[in-house]
């Protein structure tokens, strides 16, 4: 019996010596040959490498004024590991922060060592986390994108995602040089998870991004959406759309769209708004086509006192099928009144003079079809299909603006060579791309293409100022400057079905000012709507431009025809002038400067107020 216990006792002294062995050589490979990897995975504990997004490039206006800017905001972040009470701490994060509470414990409950909880919440936010002293819980600072201007430019201007990578629009075209380098730093944790003094482990410097400055003004961009948005109003227009276009060197002075969105919380709005219209949509451009109806027309050699019977407002075309109308009831019209009074009977029968092959030549020389070069993403083509593939009722349609579609900026740029002197220019949206106040990146070099000879030019733009003088774009004369412009009214197609809408038109006027030396080529146009006088280019569109071109041309200090400017020191009435003013006496300087008041009510084109004028003695 002793034996047996004895050998028991062996065996059992074996095993826990034979357990020790194994221990100790469990030990030494631990020490061995897994140091490495355990002393990388208690780095990994205490210690990690952060990723720092540079601070974005600001967007600012051809005069520097903010569009886009970016300001520091505290981002919170957690050591799930360290954190004792992750349902409690999620009920607090969720009455500061907002959201689930269920979202924030399945971050707080697993095993990560960093995860993110809200990034660039508020300061006030941040100090009452803080004072919680929850343990695990940190805070990286980072760059947040804002936008002081809100609504204004918004559709051009775009907006940043989370990671401040562009998203839309201007933040989306220049990304490369708004975005920067991404820089590295290194947090070392204590014990209870808290980061250790991370700007001194700087591993890679963050280069900040570059400033982009666009050729928009904001005034002038104000101008434009402040009267587009009044006149939608008025009309209860769906939308409307404004460019302006420097025609000597193709800087984009306005872009807008209306109803805009607030960039700050881009995600309230519908996606449909985020896009740029003027650029990125095209529409069947209607009469205002007939620009290049007239250009093809001229270019081939025709005659504008060459006679056309418009039969007197209803015209039968294509075997008898298809009836083309004109707006009154014409008898016979030249070319010229064909354009002046927009004539469709009498364009088609220009254009049948002409053929569709020198139709098409000329729509294509404009560079309808095709994409402007301009730099911003998802520029569309518009429609321009070759002739070809017209139809037997395609030569009308195409030259009073139908079977073709043209963006906004396009149909603008097509003016701008007309006031050009038939010299196209490449449209620019910056004047330059700069980093800590030294210009990286120039603005874009100009390009012009020679779409018109100067001849033609110039006898088109005394037809378009016809069309305002005499025409139907009375209403977009401005008094003392004179304009130069075509209408537009072009039914909207069914959606889904082939032909026209006969209650649904897009209006539009599209023109340049001054006359004699243009300062900029300007296009408005409104979906839907209808004014007293009716739903016509003339009605809805042509007084919001002239209103848009008077303005404009007064904030760029250019005198009305006939009037010097002169240069004063001091532009207040004389001492003993103010003295009679304020004493109520009507002395011969009150008389004076009753009579500048007058005048310049009139070059303001309000000759109402200036009836007073001959009472003045």
């Amino acid at each position: 019996m002793k034996q047996g216990f004895s050998r028991r006792l062996m065996v059992c002294g074996s095993l826990v010596v034979f357990g020790f062995c194994m221990l100790g050589v469990k030990l030494s490979i631990i020490q061995i040959r897994d140091r490495d990897h355990l002393v990388a995975y208690a780095e990994r504990q205490l210690r990690r490498t952060l990723v720092v997004r540079p601070r974005r490039g600001d967007v600012v206006d051809a005069r520097g004024r903010p569009l886009a800017v970016s300001i520091n905001a505290p981002s919170l972040f957690a050591n799930a590991t360290v954190v004792a009470d992750p349902w409690s701490a999620s009920l607090v994060l969720k009455e500061i922060l907002g959201g689930s509470a269920e979202d924030y414990f399945e971050k707080l409950n697993g095993r990560r060592s960093y995860v993110w909880l809200k990034r660039k919440i508020n300061p006030d936010q941040q100090r009452k986390i803080e004072k919680l002293g929850i343990d695990g819980l940190g805070f990286v600072t980072e760059s947040r994108r804002f936008y002081p201007k809100r609504e204004l430019a918004s559709s051009l201007v775009g907006f940043v995602g989370v990671d401040d990578a562009g998203m839309y629009g201007v933040e989306q075209s220049y990304q490369e040089h708004m975005g920067g380098r991404v820089g590295r730093i290194r947090i070392q944790r204590d014990a209870k998870g808290r980061s250790v003094h991370p700007e001194s482990n700087v591993l890679v410097p963050a280069r900040p991004g570059a400033d982009v400055r666009l050729t928009i003004d904001e005034v002038l961009q104000h101008i434009v959406e402040k009267e587009l948005s009044a006149q939608v109003r008025r009309v209860g227009a769906r939308r409307a759309i404004g460019v302006m276009v420097e025609p000597h060197s193709g800087r984009i002075l306005a872009l807008a769209s209306v109803p805009g969105f607030n960039p700050n919380t881009y995600q309230l709005y519908g996606a449909s708004l985020w896009k740029e219209p003027a650029i990125q949509e095209f529409y069947e451009p209607g009469s205002t086509f007939k620009i290049v109806t007239a250009a093809a027309y001229l270019d081939a050699g025709e005659s504008l006192s060459k006679k056309y019977f418009a039969e007197n407002g209803s015209y039968r075309y294509g075997r008898g099928r298809h009836t083309l109308r004109d707006h009154k009831k014409y008898g016979w019209l030249t070319a010229e009144e064909v354009i002046v009074k927009s004539s469709n009977i009498g364009a088609f029968k220009m254009a049948r003079d002409i053929g569709r092959h020198q139709l098409h030549f000329m729509a294509n020389r404009f560079g309808f079809g095709r994409k402007t070069g301009i730099r911003f993403p998802g520029e569309a083509r518009g429609v321009l299909r070759a002739p070809e593939k017209w139809s037997r009722t395609s030569l009308a349609a195409v030259a009073i603006g139908q079977e073709v579609a043209a963006t906004p900026l396009q149909m603008v740029m097509a003016v701008a060579a007309v006031a050009n002197g038939g010299r196209m220019p490449r449209p620019v949206l910056h004047d330059s791309i700069e980093r800590n106040g030294k210009e990286t990146l120039p603005a874009q070099r100009q390009e012009f293409r020679r779409v018109l000879s100067r001849r033609v030019a110039e006898r088109l733009g005394v037809l378009m100022r016809k069309v305002v003088a005499e025409g139907t774009g009375r209403k977009a004369e401005v008094p003392g400057y004179g304009a130069a412009g075509k209408t537009g009214t072009a039914q909207k197609t069914l959606p889904g079905q082939r032909g026209y809408s006969r209650s649904k038109f897009i209006m539009s006027f599209v023109g340049f000012a001054p006359y004699e030396n243009p300062r900029f080529a300007l296009i408005v146009i409104f979906d839907e709507g209808t004014a007293p006088g009716g739903a016509w280019g003339g009605t809805v569109a042509a007084p919001v431009w002239r209103r848009i071109a008077w303005q404009a041309l007064r904030y760029m200090r250019v005198p009305p025809k006939g009037v010097r400017v002169l240069q004063v020191a001091d532009s207040r009435p004389p001492a003993r002038v103010r003295a009679s003013l304020e004493n109520g006496s009507r002395t011969m300087g009150e008389k004076i400067l009753n009579a500048a008041r007058q005048v310049r009510r009139y070059l303001h084109g309000d000759r109402a107020q200036a009836a007073s004028w001959n009472s003045v003695r």
